[in-house]
């Protein structure tokens, strides 16, 4: 018997700073770390955090340098990255990795290729990247090439919440959508025997996150979401930064990815749809994952309540694609089937099981929207 096959794994950023304010402490954690340090972002995200930073890492002796991130996560971009850092002979030992997804998984992509340890300073709490090990390269056409992984998890992750409660109120919605589904994409593979990124079981702790982040999103979003009327984190803001960025990071990387994740492999096909954040389309995603898991009436309208809450889509219309018909719905439910993460469910679908789901989704949400 392979005595790996009954091992639980669990793994997690290895320190976590949040607070209004925190980017004071760049120079403090950077010099724990290495004495080169390379911000990795593009040019709007320097202007906001560059000053700061750059003050910060002074005051312990380290120069700070930046590397401008221009477009997607490509090979060859992380290429010309890696190139920059290396032409005057200096040896970067810490990579800062800024902004969202794009400067984030740049920044990891390049602290990869140069051995170097890592900081993620995000500037916007739009996904659950910020704590794990992944990260994404696309093609020279915009399309997902790769998920690919570090060999360990960001040694620090420093949140500045002053910066993210000015961040666009889009931004945070698709965080939350994407956080959303972590308890219940976790509950599947669990159920499916399913592997989590570090190749074991799921453990207590994961599950236990998964509640936890699950809890604080659907306590504190609509509160949180007013703090970015005032410009200022509230006590609510504070919280759901964490569910979004701690917790959820945690909690998918230990628990695992189901239907939620699998379907935004079938979104991008509808071409308008591409022009909505990722996590608009992990919420929309969950909810068909809910009508494959029979889930009542009475629930799927509780969810519908939430997301017109916090303004997440709850039907294609949502996700600004041109039509629900039954061709745009088949051309989703194909794509869908390509995801690795369908095996992380109670039974196994085809596309039509999908197609089924999305034309119900379709006829609820219309339904509850007459009652409006």
């Amino acid at each position: 018997m392979n005595a790996a096959a009954n091992v639980r794994a669990f793994g997690s950023a290895h320190r976590y700073f949040q607070g209004p304010g925190a980017l004071a402490m760049t120079g403090e954690l950077a010099a724990s770390l290495g004495r080169e340090p390379l911000l990795i972002c593009d040019a709007i995200v320097h202007g906001l955090l560059f000053p700061v930073a750059s003050r910060s890492c002074a005051e312990h002796d380290l120069p700070l340098r930046w590397g401008e991130v221009r477009g997607d996560v490509t090979r060859r971009a992380v290429r010309v990255l890696v190139d920059e850092a290396r032409a005057d002979g200096r040896h970067v030992d810490l990579v800062i990795a800024a902004g969202g997804g794009k400067g984030v998984d740049t920044g990891k992509a390049v602290a990869r290729e140069l051995g170097a340890r890592l900081l993620v300073l995000p500037t916007s709490a739009s996904n659950d990247g910020p704590c794990s090990k992944s990260f994404v390269f696309y093609d020279d056409q915009h399309r997902m090439e790769s998920v690919e992984q570090m060999p360990r998890n960001p040694d620090v992750v420093l949140v500045d919440t002053e910066l993210l409660v000015k961040a666009p109120r889009a931004l945070l919605v698709s965080g939350i959508g994407d956080a959303l589904c972590k308890l219940y994409e976790g509950a599947q593979t669990r159920l499916a025997g399913g592997r989590n990124l570090f190749g074991g079981l799921n453990t207590i702790a994961a599950e236990q996150i998964s509640v936890a982040c699950d809890r604080v999103i659907r306590a504190d979003s609509v509160a949180a979401l007013g703090a970015l009327d005032t410009g200022r984190p509230s006590a609510a803001f504070e919280r759901l930064t964490e569910a979004l960025v701690l917790l959820s990071g945690i909690a998918f990387e230990n628990s695992g990815l189901s239907l939620a994740h699998s379907i935004t492999r079938g979104l991008p096909l509808i071409a308008p749809i591409t022009q909505t954040l990722h996590g608009f389309h992990v919420g929309y995603g969950l909810l068909v994952q809910f009508l494959l898991e029979n889930r009542s009436d009475a629930f799927m309208a509780e969810q519908f309540a939430f997301y017109r809450a916090v303004g997440l889509a709850v039907n294609l219309r949502g996700l600004n694609a041109p039509d629900a018909s039954a061709e745009t719905i088949r051309v989703i439910a194909d794509g869908t089937m390509a995801s690795p993460h369908l095996k992380h469910f109670e039974r196994p679908l085809t596309a039509a099981d999908f197609v089924a789901a999305m034309t119900r989704l379709e006829h609820l949400t219309h339904l509850t929207e007459d009652l409006h």
